[in-house]
């Protein structure tokens, strides 16, 4: 996966969702629900591979479907939840927020500012 603006590539494994890899990778993701698919904040657009990803999952559709209909764009389907979503190939998503972890202790902290 390639994530802009940041121009940074993750591999994403099998079975493994967008911030699951960007996790394992050392990449601290935006996010307010640690994964738990309750809020938005680490939704990213799809720039390429939209075709390559899983389908969207419940919380997806109660999320951001309430989302596609307050934010237009040209296509608000290319809008996912990097805590749901799975790649089966190379995908390029636009996130901003993204960068690599200096430490542990950056996770933690944005952890607790989430909440």
């Amino acid at each position: 996966m390639r994530v802009e603006p940041a121009g940074i590539d993750i591999d994403v494994h099998p079975g493994e969702t967008l911030m699951q890899a960007a996790w394992r990778a050392g990449y601290y993701w935006p996010t307010l629900c640690l994964a738990r698919g309750t809020c938005t904040a680490c939704r990213c657009e799809i720039l390429d591979g939209l075709h390559l990803l899983s389908e969207r999952t419940d919380a997806e559709v109660a999320l951001l479907g309430s989302l596609d209909r307050r934010v237009r764009r040209a296509n608000p389907r290319r809008i996912r939840l990097a805590c749901q979503a799975k790649a089966s190939g190379h995908i390029t998503v636009r996130k901003p927020g993204v960068r690599k972890q200096s430490t542990v202790n950056d996770q933690e902290a944005a952890n607790v500012e989430g909440q």
